[in-house]
């Protein structure tokens, strides 16, 4: 990895900085989500609310860049 795959994880797990090579991973705010969810599910019954959680890519060894080809 990366010349012949590319991997990429999910969550930003701590170990993913501690392999070879470190693992790209998408990274997403669990205790912001959290606190929204348990905020929601205390809310006024059948309320239409949307929450947007946004995640961050985190780009590490184990992806190619792209301008590199």
């Amino acid at each position: 990895m990366p010349a012949d795959v590319s991997l990429t994880g999910f969550d930003d797990i701590r170990p993913a900085v501690n392999v070879t090579p470190r693992l790209t991973t998408m990274a997403l705010p669990l205790a912001y989500a959290g606190t929204e969810a348990i905020g929601l599910a205390l809310g006024e019954p059948g309320a239409i609310t949307h929450v947007t959680v946004e995640g961050r890519l985190v780009v590490r060894d184990s992806t190619r860049d792209r301008a590199a080809g």
